[in-house]
């Protein structure tokens, strides 16, 4: 016959090993269930700022193919840029803003010296057409009055051909600012999509990343709206919120 003790040390000795089993199986399911959860969290937040950068990444070399139109007009369109490229392309976009400064001290210089010349002989031309009234005039006078005319003549064609570099400089004046408006706009939308995916993210973690992506464009697109340019008091204030002004 089985001793009182020895039967309660035996039924201890169950219970202690299936409670030991069932606590080993909640373990590892618990674990299991949070490892699980946290390797899907990070998938998730890994394809969240993957396709994040996939966007940075695209604005950036639209930015590029702006610099590049600007920079080399009627050149092929732009491939995605290294280091380098952006770097030749900025310089090359600084060089033709020099190049329209030179342009431009160029002819100035060239007009206020043919105009400064005329102003010394419209005195002497003066003195001639005075001497007229008394008829003193000699033909050596009238003729230096003939060769100044002429002068004037040929300068004034100068000066109008010294002006013609408005035509070039104001394409590339034009080329370069339609391409820095371009930039702002690629850069404002690239800022406004990705704030407010961040934004959206941290508040609603939960949230599906098409969801977020839906959303994000529509508000930015709500901003712009059908009406011409952009709603900026609305702009500022949303720039404002995601901490970017």
């Amino acid at each position: 016959m089985i001793k009182e003790a020895d039967f309660v040390e035996r039924l201890m000795d169950k219970v202690i090993t299936e409670v030991a089993e069932n606590l080993k199986e909640s373990i590892v399911a618990t674990v299991e269930r949070e490892v699980t959860k946290t390797l899907s969290r990070s998938l998730v937040e890994s394809e969240f700022y993957r396709r994040l950068s996939d966007e940075m990444r695209s604005g950036l070399q639209e930015i590029y193919k702006e610099i590049n139109a600007a920079a080399k007009s009627g050149a092929d369109p732009a491939q995605p840029a290294d280091s380098r490229q952006a770097d030749k392309l900025f310089h090359e976009a600084a060089a033709q803003l020099d190049q329209i400064l030179q342009t431009t001290e160029k002819a100035t210089t060239e007009i206020m010296d043919i105009v400064e010349k005329h102003l010394d002989l419209q005195a002497t031309s003066n003195q001639i057409l005075h001497s007229l009234k008394s008829g003193g005039v000699s033909k050596e006078h009238l003729q230096q009055l003939r060769d100044q005319s002429d002068l004037l003549n040929q300068d004034l064609i100068s000066i109008m051909t010294s002006l013609s570099f408005q035509d070039l400089t104001g394409q590339r004046i034009k080329r370069i600012i339609e391409a820095i408006k371009k930039v702002e706009q690629i850069v404002l939308d690239l800022y406004l999509s990705t704030g407010l995916k961040i934004k959206a993210r941290e508040e609603a973690p939960e949230k599906d990343i098409e969801q977020l992506d839906v959303e994000a464009k529509q508000k930015v697109t709500e901003l712009k709206g059908p009406q011409s340019g952009v709603a900026q008091e609305s702009v500022d204030d949303l720039l404002a919120q995601l901490g970017l002004e």
